[in-house]
């Protein structure tokens, strides 16, 4: 057989793990263990937010230089707003400077309080000055972005930013005098482009930083006016009869549509040079759906969250007549980490749509918090309801004003000056568009007087239609239609009685907000009657500010669905006026009436009812505390809340066993995420500490009362012969201790102190047994032989029992994300090679489940290292073992499960290692740490296990069972294993008896990868005697070269350990008591700085120490 040659492969990791070493060393602090930059981005330098290789605790601070270092500072999260419109509006006044006011939408007014909290949120949106592609390419100036990608920036965008420079191509060839024109020209051009500048960093200084964003005009009227607003605003609407009829015509959605997905990349992109890692980016509506696949492309680790203020109910062509828009929308929603829709009705309609267009999207619901996540092509998505509000104090302000109030009264007296006793003021306000219903709203409103004529000189409707995008075709002939509707209607209907009495006012100006607000107080009925309206806004401001009026919602209305839903709208208690259908002007109609007498009725149907103003004050007011107890502060902290996405670990109980692991696998999940962020010197995000602290709480409070003793069920039906049903019992005090541990370690991290990880590691000392004294007097001893090496070019270890203390269960036993920093530190700066030798299979529920270290950290010697991984492209296995002898071996772990399903047996599952397949052999729980399994059960689980062995190799020529203290295994016994790196004949014959020990997977390897042991410092840790062979190993390649801790207090072990390095002369040995002891030595060992005696490679700097 021939053996691969993995030289070049060893000598890649070498030189990988030598430069990662070399960096960590170069721009961390020999004073702390975890030193380099947080916050990675700079704002002077396009890539200065590039990552480094090293590790870092602080969330800001600078590199070391000759020994000093800059004091840290942390960067709180911001956030970063992205919309396609801005939260100001821009002009240029006649002097050519410009002018900054702030913006009155509706999204402004959403987002804008979130965003004045911290000077440093950024604002990402076009101002409406883009460039044009006509401009030779002379005026382009390419440039790459942080991540390296091209980007074009315009060096005369607009009127925005222009650069001043010299161009002698333009003014070759003039006359003097031509030439002093130009420059003239040229000067006026730059001071009112200096003008807009100044206005923006004005702003920038006074309120979070409004960031432009340009792209080209031509892109922009294709993304704006046409995909964004001529197809997805109607048909996200379900208004398929306004979507622009051009986009019949492929080829023209294509052009259109491709100028859409170009428009985003420039957001996303912009977003992505604008943000640092602890950062969450928020993107706004419609417009740029696609941003989150794209940045998420860009970098992976970015929180991305989408709210859609705009309903989603597309009609059933969107996905077929419009496919090429329609299935990357939907696909490039699922890309963001969280997205917020205004009603359940919208977010159940996109979970439909994804049900049955992407049906191998995987959907869950969770109960208790309200969120669907999805989980498609690699990337979860979660998926949440947040109506939007309106920030209350800023309208009650203003409705409590007395001059306000005096200025609805006389609002009032104008409007139902002609008007007879008894009318009824309605109010209707909004932008002139066909979603609000307007049209249907005028012939409902003429159809109410035709059938109510009694009606006629007593109410007024007051429609104020502010007029927008009257450049756009369907607009415009809607709102001539709506206008010539209004004047019909005005002069058709009249009251012989109140002859000067006008049925309607209609306007298209809009109000200032005071003027908006007394209005408010003036009507009798707020009407809100749109087609479809994502939330509807007005609404709330109507309730808000006169919890006295009535108030009309068509169904369309989000508030609608929103109201419904918080019962304000039963059978026994109808607190609002609902059109169910706009389209029936009957019923519309009928609801107009139902508003206008509702008083009135009430007074005389019966007598125990309130008084006629009570009626409507009553329901109105309750509507008025809903809204004022759900303004707009509660939805954008709901919505920046980090513990409602699929990434956090929830509040839960644990009654099962397979809650239990996966309730440990999650927090595996999540203990990865914090070891790669701090080893990246990125920020530690809120949501994990929320993540672990939930998993700890729940671990507590299901365990029985005032103990650690979780009782699980196990799904299973029967009992064993003793009666007892078969629940798993565990002592879970060591995963509450280690999420006791990560949890103080991630407030460690996120402190200031630059010496916050070696303060962490004392507290380490509160958790010995001894006290804190005498684990400082254990680190000391131990740091003192890893100061001694110095440097070690081969670390072999142990991992459970050595690196991390035993847990009730393997499937448990997570590697804490504390213990993983440090390791994986200790790798890079204080050993060239690491490898993690373990008993444990390697998948399939074995070490690389287990281990929370990034790829690349160490090399995994699974099975007793007789199968080893480095990365996903460098794995092996022990080329000795036969493909017979792995098919008997399977044979006999197929019929030890067949035992182990009898209820008997069922236990022995889930103790310690429980049950597991590895490369060469098969272990057996028989005992757990607590000793709670019957000596008899024991015994009788021995017997099955030798009868299965004897059944399956009748003349014992390849199995043998091994009994250890807490577990069995079943072995193939070796052929002779090599000395050298020469291929062996797997036919030699076995030795009897003789297994596969970790002594033989050093070796294995040491050949496979052509190490040479000799070559320098070894560094052995274990804490049994199974890790003795591993010693012994490297004792007899390199003698006097090997350096060894053991976690024992066991004498009899110290002695075996202490004989075996003396029988090769070697003195390098240290026990400690715990594996605490020893991962507290290590970070000391990483700590100081090194200086690696002879040892230093011909390419690196002679005056640089650190490796």
């Amino acid at each position: 057989m021939n053996v691969p040659d993995y030289s070049e492969a060893r000598k890649d990791v070498m030189s990988r793990s030598r430069a990662s070493s070399r960096l960590a060393s170069r721009e961390g602090s020999c004073e702390d263990l975890l030193a380099l930059d947080n916050d990675t981005v700079v704002d002077d330098s396009p890539s200065s937010d590039q990552g480094s290789e090293g590790l870092s605790a602080s969330a800001g601070g600078g590199s070391a230089t000759s020994g000093q270092r800059e004091h840290s500072h942390h960067h709180k999260q911001r956030v970063i707003n992205v919309s396609n419109a801005p939260p100001v509006s821009l002009t240029r006044k006649d002097s050519g400077l410009w002018e900054i006011k702030q913006g009155s939408g509706g999204l402004v007014a959403c987002v804008d309080p979130v965003m004045s909290e911290d000077h440093d949120n950024i604002w990402l949106a076009n101002l409406g000055l883009n460039f044009d592609e006509a401009k030779s390419e002379e005026d382009l100036h390419l440039s790459t972005n942080s991540l390296g990608l091209p980007i074009i920036q315009q060096a005369r965008a607009g009127d925005v930013f222009h650069v001043i420079e010299e161009n002698d191509k333009k003014i070759d060839g003039l006359t003097q005098k031509q030439k002093d024109v130009e420059l003239v020209v040229g000067y006026d051009a730059i001071q009112r482009d200096m003008s807009l500048l100044s206005v923006l960093n004005d702003y920038n200084r006074s309120s979070y930083k409004l960031n432009p964003v340009f792209v080209s005009q031509e892109d922009y009227n294709s993304y704006y006016g046409g995909i964004s607003n001529g197809l997805l605003w109607p048909a996200l609407h379900n208004l398929p009869e306004h979507v622009v009829k051009d986009y019949d015509d492929p080829n023209v959605l294509n052009d259109h549509w491709c100028a859409y997905v170009r428009v985003n990349y420039h957001f996303g992109l912009n977003a992505v040079r604008n943000a640092r890692p602890q950062d969450f980016i928020w993107i706004h509506d419609y417009h740029l759906m696609l941003t989150g696949q794209i940045m998420r492309s860009l970098d992976s680790n970015l929180e991305v969250g989408f709210f859609l203020h705009i309903p989603f109910q597309p009609p059933p062509e969107f996905l077929t007549k419009y496919k090429m828009v329609g299935d990357p929308i939907l696909r490039g929603i699922l890309r963001f980490n969280k997205v917020g829709f205004q009603t359940h009705r919208d977010r159940a309609k996109f979970l439909e749509l994804v049900q049955k267009t992407l049906p191998r999207a995987r959907i869950a619901y969770e109960h208790g918090v309200d969120i669907y996540t999805v989980s498609f092509e690699g990337w979860t998505c979660s998926l949440g309801v947040f109506p939007v509000s309106i920030k209350n104090e800023d309208f009650l302000a203003i409705a409590n004003d007395t001059q306000t109030v005096i200025r609805s009264q006389e609002i009032k007296e104008e409007m139902m000056k002609n008007s007879g006793e008894g009318g009824s003021l309605f109010f209707s306000v909004e932008r002139f568009d066909y979603t609000k219903g307007i049209l249907e709203k005028l012939k409902a409103w003429k159809r109410y007087f035709d059938n109510h004529p009694e009606r006629k000189g007593l109410d007024v409707l007051y429609q104020i239609a502010v007029t927008n995008r009257r450049t756009v075709e369907s607009y415009r002939k809607y709102q001539d239609d709506c206008i010539a509707l209004a004047e019909e209607i005005k002069e058709s209907i009249r009251s012989d009685e109140h002859p000067e009495w006008r049925c309607i006012r209609f306007e298209t100006d809009g109000l200032q907000r005071v003027q908006l607000i007394a209005h408010y107080l003036a009507m009798d009925v707020g009407v809100v009657t749109p087609a479809k309206d994502g939330m509807n806004l007005v609404a709330k401001e109507m309730m808000v500010c006169n919890p006295s009026a009535a108030l009309m919602l068509s169904s369309g209305a989000g508030t609608e669905v929103q109201l419904g839903m918080a019962g304000f709208y039963k059978d026994e208690a109808k607190c609002y006026h609902r059109v169910e259908d706009i389209a029936d002007i009957e019923s519309f109609a009928r609801t107009f009436y139902e508003a206008a007498i509702k008083d009135k009725e009430a007074s005389l149907s019966s007598c125990l009812l309130p008084d006629p103003p009570e009626v409507r004050k009553r329901d109105s007011e309750s509507i008025n505390q809903f809204l004022c107890a759900h303004g707009i502060d509660e939805w954008s902290t709901a919505f920046l809340d980090p513990s409602w996405t699929h990434e956090v670990i929830r509040p839960s109980e644990v009654r099962q066993l397979a809650d239990f692991y996966m309730l440990m696998n999650k927090t595996a999940q999540v203990r990865r995420q914090i070891v790669e962020v701090v080893l990246k010197g990125m920020p530690v995000k809120q949501h994990f500490a929320i993540s672990l602290e939930n998993a700890k709480n729940a671990l507590e409070k299901s365990c029985e009362p005032n103990t650690t003793r979780l009782v699980l069920d196990t799904t299973a039906n029967a009992e064993d012969p003793d009666g007892a049903n078969l629940t798993a019992k565990f002592d879970i005090s060591d995963e509450l201790d280690e999420l006791t541990r990560d949890l103080a370690f991630l407030q460690f991290v996120q402190e200031d102190d630059i010496n916050n990880v070696e303060q962490f590691i004392d507290t380490l000392g509160s958790f010995h047994p001894s006290g804190p004294a005498a684990y400082q007097e254990e680190v000391s001893t131990a740091c003192a032989l890893l100061t001694k090496a110095d440097h070690f070019h081969f670390f072999f270890t142990d991992r459970d029992g050595t690196l991390k203390s035993y847990s009730c269960s393997y499937p448990t036993s997570i590697q804490p994300a504390y213990s993983a920093v440090i390791q994986a530190q200790f790798a890079r700066r204080c050993a060239q090679f690491c490898a993690i030798v373990t008993t444990a299979p390697l998948v399939h529920i074995g070490i690389l489940n287990m281990s929370t270290m990034p790829e690349g950290s160490c090399a995994y010697g699974a099975s007793g290292g007789r199968e080893w991984y480095l990365n996903p492209a460098l794995q092996f296995k022990d080329d000795t073992v036969s493909e017979q002898d792995l098919a008997l071996l399977h044979k006999a772990f197929e019929k030890v499960e067949d035992l182990l399903e009898n209820p008997e047996f069922r236990n022995f599952t889930w103790i310690g290692s429980g049950l597991q397949k590895h490369f060469g052999h098969i272990t057996v729980a028989k005992q757990d740490n607590n000793n709670s399994i019957p000596h008899r059960k024991s015994v009788l689980l021995y017997e099955n296990l030798a009868r299965i062995v004897h059944d399956v190799d009748p003349m014992g020529q390849t199995l043998t069972l091994r009994e250890g203290e807490l577990d069995l295994k079943i072995f193939t016994k070796v052929s002779h294993f090599p000395l050298s790196s020469h291929p062996i004949n797997v036919s030699q014959a076995k030795l009897s008896g003789r297994i596969f020990n970790k002594g033989h997977g050093i070796r294995l390897i040491e050949r496979k990868m052509g190490l040479k042991l000799t070559d320098g410092n070894i560094l052995v840790c274990g804490d049994s005697e199974t890790d003795i062979p591993m010693l012994e190993e490297c004792l007899l390649v390199a003698p006097s070269n090997v350096y060894t801790i053991w976690v024992t207090t066991d004498d009899s072990l110290k002695q075996k350990v202490s004989s075996t390095c003396a029988r090769f002369g070697n003195t390098n040995v240290e026990f400690v008591s715990s594996p605490k002891v020893l991962l507290g030595a290590m970070g000391k060992a990483t700590i100081r700085e090194l200086t690696i005696r002879g040892l230093v490679p011909s390419h690196f700097d002679e005056d640089d120490h650190h490796y």
